[in-house]
């Protein structure tokens, strides 16, 4: 039989469903819905350079961009400044010996417990 023979395409029509009509229908649907949404983001981007949505939100990202690195510039200026003063330095030998002290009030406080408890 070939394929041009109409008994074969009546008989198929005739038949239950197989997996592979099942299969060829979901790639039909799928091939459908990627055809309407790339139809979709077609019409949103025409849509988005009309109303010059674009361009505001590039603009948008650049100025944030130099603000941040607006601040991040001063940040480093004032880190930079806090080194120089040697603020950073006294802050961290202020924690060492805070630590050091609170070691010590620790041991005390343990030893009088004992002390206590004897």
């Amino acid at each position: 039989m070939s394929s041009d023979d109409n008994s074969v395409r009546i008989h198929d029509y005739c038949c239950p469903l197989t997996s592979d009509h099942v299969t060829a229908g979901s790639i039909q649907n799928i091939a459908k819905n990627i055809s309407e949404t790339s139809s979709t983001a077609r019409d949103l981007i025409h849509t988005l350079l009309r109303t010059a949505a674009i361009e505001e939100l590039v603009r948008a990202i650049f100025e944030t961009t130099i603000a941040i690195r607006d601040t991040a510039k001063e940040f480093n200026d004032i880190a930079r400044d806090l080194k120089e003063k040697g603020i950073i330095k006294n802050t961290a030998n202020v924690v060492l010996d805070t630590k050091n002290t609170t070691r010590n009030t620790t041991e005390i406080a343990k030893s009088e417990i004992k002390k206590s408890k004897n």
